[in-house]
């Protein structure tokens, strides 16, 4: 009984994330939807990373992907529908892994207490309602590596190595690091020889099909997960510096915002599990948990940092927190006077948990889902149209959005980085099209005239400049639709962080429009 309910909220909660959560990476966009949306309609946006000049992304892990959607459009012929189908099949498998995780955790610890505590963490979690249904190969990670992790909890470790391999090489190669931890298993358990042997096998029915696809489209041999690595980690001409740094402290808030208290819970866990009460499991856990700290040890110490980059160990901080509370638990209940504190601290740890996250959340969905609206509503037109967008690009959620013979185009604005452009027919995927770099430096070619453009996306702010104007305000464009963005610079941290109701006059928002240009 308890694990069918499981079952059912973690495939509502992902279903629900997957219907109304906001894309808040532009390399989701650009480096995923968009080569997808080429793939499948013979048109999108190409970034530097799918020249084959420099060949750092996989078409294999995209066609997993597509292959979702191709049902869906010989179906419908709808494009949003074959947007949402994807993003609600990336949901759905995220759910099953989430679920598998959650029976092994049952089947592994004395305390059913820890699954249950488990499963209500991540289902009401901001962190992973953002990312189990993202179009990002870190997100796919985190839903392989929860399969690996429940092998190895079942005492399989050796059956974890393929979905460690599956997340390193179809997915991203840096999830790797949380495997070390189960290849030392392996060698434990078993040998070197059986390692070797287990990943030579996932490296023969992997990676050679990938790299099969990959030459197809490429038009010559390229091995993908070896290309990101090699920039990323080992060149000294490019940095992933060049798209910027933050403070070591980074990850840390953005840990607090999407978590709240489980958090310093997670945080607090290799000590309360040297508690006397649940010493018996203490070894099992420290060693499932490493993952979480090696994972944090090795992002923390880089200078360019993003969010998405901490999806794959998101399961194991709902669990260290799981763990955490548990131990207190477990140890309130050996003292007399405070064993009524106990179901009182739990309520107390959930209430507040779930009150925060879903403020959380909602602060989100109300004040950042203004772009997928606003792009659905571009009209389908008898010719082809231009949608342009200008210091508003990076939150551009996909050409699935937009009807069929309308194309997007950027316009200039303030922004002096490289970006995309759009893949080009006579070139294919298979020759490296000009005026691609990778310092991300600025292309000319990539704009083009205000005056061509029928539609106009643009968020209506009070700093205007020569480049980035109050469109809204000029006369020879009209509002289509318009609809509130939240202005993080002018709201107050408590009104932009969490959706507290009764502070709603204090959120500033403004005006995010689809602009016609009048005739």
């Amino acid at each position: 009984k308890n694990r069918t309910m499981a079952a059912v909220l973690f495939a509502l909660a992902r279903g629900i994330a997957a219907g109304i959560s906001p894309i808040s990476d532009c390399d989701e966009t650009y480096n995923y939807w968009e080569p997808t949306h080429y793939l499948m309609y013979g048109s999108g946006f190409q970034t530097w990373e799918y020249s084959p000049l420099f060949a750092i992304r996989s078409y294999a892990y995209l066609l997993l992907h597509a292959l979702f959607g191709y049902p869906v459009e010989l179906l419908t012929h709808n494009k949003v529908l074959v947007f949402f189908a994807i993003r609600a099949a990336l949901g759905l498998f995220c759910a099953f892994s989430e679920y598998t995780f959650y029976k092994a955790i049952q089947k592994s610890f004395k305390s059913q207490f820890v699954a249950q505590a488990y499963a209500f963490f991540s289902i009401f979690s901001t962190g992973l309602f953002i990312s189990s249904s993202a179009f990002l190969p870190s997100a796919l990670a985190m839903s392989l590596m929860l399969h690996a992790f429940a092998f190895w909890l079942k005492g399989q470790p050796t059956l974890s190595v393929p979905f460690v391999a599956l997340s390193s090489l179809l997915a991203w190669p840096f999830s790797a690091a949380l495997g070390v931890p189960i290849a030392l298993a392996v060698m434990l358990r078993r040998s070197l020889l059986t390692l070797v042997g287990v990943a030579l096998a996932a490296l023969v029915f992997i990676l050679l099909p990938m790299v099969a696809l990959d030459a197809y489209y490429y038009g010559k041999p390229v091995i993908a997960p070896l290309n990101i690595l090699l920039y990323n980690v080992f060149s000294s001409s490019t940095s992933s510096q060049l798209y910027g740094v933050e403070p070591w402290y980074f990850y840390l808030l953005n840990l607090l915002l999407n978590f709240n208290i489980v958090t310093p819970l997670a945080l607090l866990s290799p000590f309360a599990l040297l508690l006397p009460a649940v010493r018996e499991h203490t070894a099992r856990a420290c060693a499932l948990l490493s993952p979480l700290w090696i994972w944090l040890a090795i992002f923390t110490l880089q200078p360019h940092k993003e969010e998405r980059f901490l999806f794959p160990i998101y399961p194991l901080l709902t669990l260290a927190a799981a763990l955490t509370l548990d131990a207190i638990r477990a140890q309130l209940t050996r003292v007399s006077l405070l064993k009524k504190l106990a179901p009182v601290l739990t309520v107390l740890v959930f209430v507040v948990f779930a009150l925060l996250s879903l403020s959380r959340t909602a602060s989100l969905v109300a004040g950042f889902t203004a772009p997928l609206q606003v792009y659905a509503h571009v009209p389908s037109g008898p010719v082809s149209q231009r949608v342009c967008v200008g210091k508003e690009w990076y939150r551009f959620p996909s050409s699935f959005l937009l009807p069929h013979g309308t194309q997007l185009d950027f316009i200039r604005s303030e922004f002096r980085g490289q970006l995309p452009a759009h893949f080009n027919t006579t070139y294919g995927t298979t020759v490296a099209p000009p005026h691609f770099n990778d310092l991300n430096r600025e292309q000319e070619d990539r704009y083009v005239d205000l005056s061509t453009c029928d539609f106009l996306v643009d968020l209506a702010t009070d700093k205007a400049t020569d480049l980035e104007p109050r469109y809204d305000l000029q006369p020879q464009w009209t509002r289509v639709f318009c609809t509130s963005f939240l202005d993080a610079a002018a709201t107050p941290l408590p009104d932009r962080a969490l959706f507290i109701p009764f502070r709603r006059s204090r959120v500033v928002t403004r005006d995010y429009c689809l602009l016609k240009r009048e005739v």
